[in-house]
């Protein structure tokens, strides 16, 4: 017999009229307003913030730990031509996030390339053989999306190797964090971003 890792539980059934309250007052379909109900959101404002969220809604990104440290090294590698790669993972959040900070910095000028893990080969997070063989293709600074803050062990010792590390992540925090030349992480001990569970 297989026994269930998680104790899966079923969502309550929504409340009908919030329900009709939603798809009427957006001209939504139900499906749709029974998802946002599933979420937590039960007034036409908030289904409207969500469904067409504005720039005024997003949460200044300064406020996230090491932020600005870490524009400042970017835009530092920018200008001396430093070859930049952003260490990525092969999960839905984590290809997202490659492809965005890849975009992002080819689009303002870096010198970037990106490096998604194998799963079989290179598991799951930092990899020391793969941050290696960056490091011989002549990148000085690695950042990394959706992984890192577990990556001591490898991160580390490449710092002492003279490669800067800008760690953004959001996963759980462990007791002990790497020697990143900056950690960018919604939870970050003693951070005031007012999100901490964004991805």
């Amino acid at each position: 017999m297989v026994k269930a890792q998680y104790d899966w539980q079923r969502i309550k059934t929504p409340d009908n009229q919030i329900v009709q309250k939603l798809s009427e007052g957006l001209s939504i379909s139900p499906i749709i307003a029974q998802l946002l109900v599933e979420r937590g959101i039960t007034s036409l404002d908030e289904a409207q913030a969500f469904i067409q969220p504005s720039m005024q809604a997003i949460h200044d990104p300064h406020k996230l730990h090491d932020m600005d440290k870490a524009v400042n090294r970017i835009q530092q590698a920018i200008e001396q031509e430093e070859r930049i790669t952003v260490y990525g993972d092969y999960d839905a959040d984590g290809i997202t996030s490659t492809a965005l900070m890849y975009e992002v910095l080819r689009d303002i000028g870096a010198k970037v390339d990106y490096y998604v893990p194998n799963r079989f080969r290179d598991g799951y997070g930092p990899n020391a053989e793969a941050y290696q063989r960056i490091i011989e293709r002549g990148t000085t600074l690695i950042i990394t999306v959706d992984n890192g803050v577990s990556g001591k062990a490898v991160i580390d010792p490449v710092v002492k190797q003279g490669v800067d590390v800008i760690v953004t992540d959001h996963h759980e925090m462990p007791e002990e964090l790497p020697n990143a030349y900056a950690i960018v992480h919604p939870r970050y001990p003693g951070s005031d971003y007012p999100f901490t569970d964004l991805s």
